[in-house]
């Protein structure tokens, strides 16, 4: 998703590129360059390094404002422990934009990519109050005791999205003051990379792709999963764009209907 979030707004910005895999980052570079004439600035990071994000504003800095913030780094539950994943999905995010907002001149707008996942867990306040202060001390030992038991990994990656989605609807509020705007995206079922991955690993994802109302044929090579990253990359565009400037604090369901069909299933 960050790619085609990538190559969507090449075209009318100055691009930084940041991931932990610097290999990776000098490919996508290398087809951006290739494709609109102008390569982007890499600037490596792993998010869930200690001190990796002072060392990227360091980096930044002398590169003056940036107008976009497009966070779609994270991890899906088969890809690490629960504590990791908290860490890096909604810990990361929090620590990103409080490190960015600074540099964001009025009119700036930070997308964070959450999840459907992060819509399908059930209200309880003593929960959300503990992802409501994500920067906290001791994130992981918190939830566990508001849930009353270690979360596996599935159950760690759905709140940490809820957590992202809460956190840009609360950090809009005084965004909003300083003339920014901060939304979220929830990506549905996309065939991505980690999309494909979670499908083999957690066949329980098979029923929601025939509970996803909206159909469309498959392009070429595309799996069962019925999203694409070109859904996501033009719901980005068009949030990092003038025809979105009144929105803010809220997510965007990118899925197809699909959590509407759930909750009309449980009405």
């Amino acid at each position: 998703m960050g790619v085609a979030c990538a190559h969507a707004l090449a075209p009318r910005a100055a691009l930084i590129l940041t991931d932990r895999d610097a290999a990776r980052l000098g490919e996508v570079a290398a087809e951006l360059a290739e494709r609109f004439d102008r390569a982007p600035e890499v600037v490596p990071c792993d998010l869930g390094r200690p001190g990796a994000l002072e060392d990227m504003v360091g980096r930044l800095e002398p590169r003056g404002r940036i107008r976009w913030v497009i966070h779609t780094a994270g991890l899906s539950p088969t890809m690490a422990g629960w504590r990791e994943v908290l860490e890096v999905d909604l810990v990361a995010t929090a620590r990103l934009l409080e490190h960015l907002a600074p540099w964001m001149p009025p009119g700036g707008a930070a997308v964070c990519i959450a999840s459907i996942a992060g819509h399908m867990g059930h209200d309880d306040g003593s929960i959300d109050a503990v992802l409501d202060a994500p920067l906290a001390p001791d994130l992981p030992g918190r939830l566990s005791t508001a849930l009353g038991a270690e979360p596996d990994p599935g159950i760690a990656y759905l709140y940490a999205k809820r957590g992202v989605i809460r956190l840009c609807a609360r950090k809009a509020v005084d965004w909003g003051k300083r003339g920014l705007r901060l939304v979220s995206v929830s990506p549905g079922l996309m065939d991505t990379s980690m999309g494909r991955l979670e499908l083999i690993e957690s066949p329980g994802k098979e029923p929601l792709i025939e509970l996803t109302p909206l159909v469309r044929p498959r392009v070429d090579g595309q799996s069962r999963l019925p999203g694409r990253a070109d859904d996501i990359a033009r719901a980005v565009a068009f949030l990092c764009s003038d025809e979105a400037s009144f929105v803010t604090g809220c997510d965007l369901r990118v899925d197809g209907g699909l959590i509407a069909a759930l909750d009309v299933a449980r009405s």
